[in-house]
């Protein structure tokens, strides 16, 4: 057996029972970990160990009540005018200033003193450095937060400049605690980026697309159109005395006065009519004394009792006998017996396309959308 398989097998038998390596899958925190301890190596030679991350969703009114006491405030932009926050407590900063003066971190207490524009200058390195690992080892996250960009814009003195410069939209905030030089010191690390993707804001002067956009939304919806062939108005008696198979009178008139309406308001009278074989209708231009609510359909002088119509037309007679030489409702003609119209029980629904029309006028040619004129 050569050296090369005697190691093989050793190697075999070493490795019988043990368990396989635990890798943990990426995560927001195991990113913070990582990045957090290379960034500070890498930058300014810190020894820097995450011990604990929490993450958790505040508001703008919460984040001030959140900050620790003499704090560093790091202002971080963002893609689209967006604002984060980087914050690093007393421990942290004093642990980042006396490794690049010192090279090393001190066992003595930190200062009790608010942050200085020194300190900031000295910590904008590791903060970017941070950001940058982070941004690209969440990356790998399945469904990684919106952290990307965010890069130290500016110091804040104060922790109320913080509703000044952020909007009021929610807000993710990392907690992280950390060791300092070999566990020296303890620490805490505050990262705070928007909860969602900012939403571009319009720049002043640039051409407003809103009302194409809501125009395409519109025009692609589904609007209903009812037909109407005509209308009748009835004494409450007569009503309730209808009974299957009684027959209510249309007049002639009608093919050539029907309403098309939406949401039962009058959007355009129109033309009954037949065209290639299948029922259609033509729109009929509508002047100013069209009354959308429809007011022609109402009593006229003869009072309640009597059938309204349109103006213009010819008068419908009620159904009781009293209107003097207007004839009662069973000596009117019916339908079937209108010259060559269907009757009633033959005459199909309006959707069902197909079928002759009999007599009724003939549209003609009927114009196609690119013939109709723009209503802009």
């Amino acid at each position: 057996m050569s050296d090369a398989d005697i190691i093989s097998a050793m190697r075999r038998k070493a490795g019988v029972g043990r368990p396989p390596p635990d890798v943990q899958p990426m995560s927001p925190a195991k990113a913070l970990r990582l990045a957090a301890a290379k960034a500070a190596e890498d930058s300014i030679g810190l020894v820097m160990q995450v011990t604990h991350v929490a993450e958790e969703r505040s508001s703008i009114l919460r984040l001030p009540e959140q900050l620790p006491d003499d704090a560093l405030l790091s202002l971080l932009e963002g893609p689209d005018n967006a604002y984060g926050l980087a914050v690093f407590d007393r421990n942290v900063v004093s642990a980042v200033v006396e490794q690049q003066t010192t090279g090393k971190v001190l066992k003595l207490p930190p200062e009790e003193r608010a942050p200085t524009a020194t300190d900031a200058v000295m910590c904008t390195e590791i903060t970017d450095h941070i950001l940058s690992l982070f941004e690209t080892n969440v990356a790998e996250v399945a469904d990684p937060p919106h952290v990307e960009g965010f890069r130290v814009a500016a110091q804040l003195r104060e922790a109320r400049s913080i509703s000044i410069a952020f909007e009021d939209v929610p807000y993710r905030v990392y907690r992280i605690s950390v060791s300092l030089g070999r566990g020296v010191r303890e620490g805490e690390i505050l990262l705070v980026f928007p909860y969602a993707r900012a939403t571009p804001k319009p720049v002043p002067g640039a051409p407003n697309n809103f009302g194409r956009d809501f125009q395409a939304v519109v025009m692609t919806s589904e609007a209903r159109l009812d037909t109407v062939l005509h209308r009748i108005r009835l004494p409450l008696a007569d009503v309730m005395s209808l009974e299957v198979g009684m027959v209510l009178s249309i007049p002639r008139s009608a093919v050539s006065k029907v309403e098309l309406r939406a949401d039962d308001r009058l959007v355009s009278r129109a033309q009954l009519g037949q065209i290639n074989g299948k029922r259609a209708v033509r729109l009929i231009f509508m002047t100013g004394d069209d009354d959308p609510l429809d007011a022609s359909y109402g009593p006229d002088e003869g009072g309640f009792g009597d059938m309204g119509a349109p103006s213009g037309s010819s008068a419908v007679p009620a159904l009781s006998n009293g209107m003097g030489d207007v004839p009662p409702m069973g000596d009117y003609p019916a339908m079937g017996d209108m010259g060559d119209l269907p009757p009633l029980g033959a005459f199909p629904a309006l959707g069902d396309m197909g079928g002759d029309m009999g007599d009724l006028p003939d549209l003609g040619h009927f114009p196609a959308m690119g013939d109709l004129p723009s209503l802009e």
